[in-house]
């Protein structure tokens, strides 16, 4: 990650010099907003070189603040699927520092076939916009 890039992403959020630890900040002293939560139906694709892969998981990774699965589905004969992510956090001021969402493909047959995607503006829009809904079926992921 480029320096120019994380420095862009502190300079976007409020910081304290001694924040206190409270429950709405990270170690680093990072103001957050208070934490809300959605379900967001995500639709997205799967390909094995330019061919739709069927039966491949596809689950949303939450590797920031909780550390779960939100929720997976199996791709179609048309390497789609569309599931429901239950529980994004929201934080204002902390999408990209504290918030960490990936969306990963698995092969069953063959788990060291993966492919994964950051989540981080589709779920940000999705939740800001209001639509509750995101498609990046447009960006395949490639096992």
């Amino acid at each position: 990650m480029s320096r120019l890039f994380i420095l862009a992403l502190l300079t976007a959020c409020t910081t304290t010099p001694d924040s206190g630890g409270g429950e709405d900040s990270d170690p680093a002293g990072v103001e957050c907003g208070a934490p809300e939560t959605f379900d967001v139906e995500i639709t997205a694709k799967v390909i094995a070189g330019k061919d739709p892969a069927e039966g491949i998981e596809v689950a949303l990774d939450d590797r920031g603040y909780t550390g779960d699965i939100l929720g997976s589905g199996m791709t179609g004969a048309d390497g789609k699927v569309t599931f429901t992510a239950v529980g994004v956090t929201s934080l204002a001021g902390c999408w990209g520092i504290v918030l960490n969402y990936w969306l990963v493909a698995t092969d069953p047959a063959d788990e060291s076939r993966k492919a994964e995607d950051d989540m981080n503006t589709e779920l940000y829009n999705a939740i800001d916009g209001g639509s509750l809904a995101t498609d990046v079926s447009d960006r395949p992921l490639e096992l």
